[in-house]
């Protein structure tokens, strides 16, 4: 088969090349890795996402007509990669059933938290290879991702997080990573969009742990199956889910934090409460 290829950068970006794996259903044989760059060892990677490649509930499996897009980040061990992960609907099996897509980018963790990097241009990046390629299969070129220049300075982390949850829930979710590495929150984001939580779970991401230096943690902008729940440490979902007790339940709308602060972590909780501002002082200057 011929191989598929990205799409080459314009000569004015400054692109970073990104290994990427594409994770999904090929016809009479199955969930498998049907693409990878090519050369890519993804046996280093697949332990992480084992298990969850596409943990969608039963009940979107069965909505055809449903929307499927979601965002998923797993840190990796060696501390050097964060995999960002993309889940949609996949081609339909050989019987004509639904499936789902998992694409997968190995981002560079040094780029990432030096603000070269943003997550919201990989995703983009990812969206724009799936809408050309939707049936990618074989060895694939490196994912081109733009960089931010150096000249924009440094990067605006949370910036419109105002706009997704109050300070307080902010502020709560931080102080349980902060009591515990391997809490686990469910954050309510009732009657809000797919892309809403997509951009939830990215600023999150950004926020806590480039600018606060919280530890990353793996996250879903949707709730997976319960067998598949326990492998995150958050969870965006816009209604409960069934979790045991080691699970906290935040809503996005909280009007009072509920934890006390964590003591001499003073500089987290002055990094929080100055993306809140910025970010609703710049929405109100538009």
């Amino acid at each position: 088969m011929v191989p598929t290829e990205s799409t080459a950068p314009s000569a004015a970006e400054d692109p970073v090349a990104c290994d990427h794996w594409v994770f999904a259903v090929v016809p009479n044989v199955g969930y498998t890795t049907k693409a990878m760059s090519r050369g890519f060892d993804a046996g280093l990677f697949d332990p992480y996402l084992r298990g969850h490649y596409t943990p969608i509930r039963a009940a979107a499996a069965q909505d055809i007509d449903g929307e499927v897009d979601l965002r998923m980040t797993t840190p990796v061990k060696t501390g050097r990669e964060l995999l960002l992960s993309r889940i949609t609907r996949g081609m339909p099996d050989e019987a004509g059933r639904p499936t789902f897509t998992n694409h997968t980018v190995v981002a560079r963790l040094d780029l990432l938290k030096a603000g070269r990097l943003t997550l919201e241009a990989v995703y983009k990046a990812m969206a724009a290879f799936d809408a050309k390629t939707p049936d990618a299969q074989g060895a694939l070129e490196l994912l081109q991702v733009p960089l931010r220049p150096e000249s924009q300075g440094p990067p605006s982390w949370g910036d419109g997080i105002h706009k997704h949850m109050t300070f307080a829930a902010l502020e709560t979710l931080a102080t349980r990573f902060m009591r515990d590495a391997t809490s686990r929150t469910l954050l309510l984001c009732r009657n809000t969009t797919a892309q809403a939580r997509n951009e939830t779970l990215t600023l999150l991401v950004e926020l806590l742990s480039f600018r606060c230096g919280i530890p990353l943690f793996a996250s879903i902008s949707d709730a997976p199956r319960s067998s598949a729940l326990n492998h995150f440490g958050l969870v965006i979902a816009q209604r409960g889910v069934r979790a045991d007790s080691s699970w906290a339940i935040l809503e996005s709308a909280l009007t009072e934090h509920v934890l006390p602060r964590v003591p001499d972590r003073e500089e987290v909780y002055r990094a929080l409460n100055a993306a809140v501002r910025q970010s609703a002082d710049a929405a109100r200057a538009v």
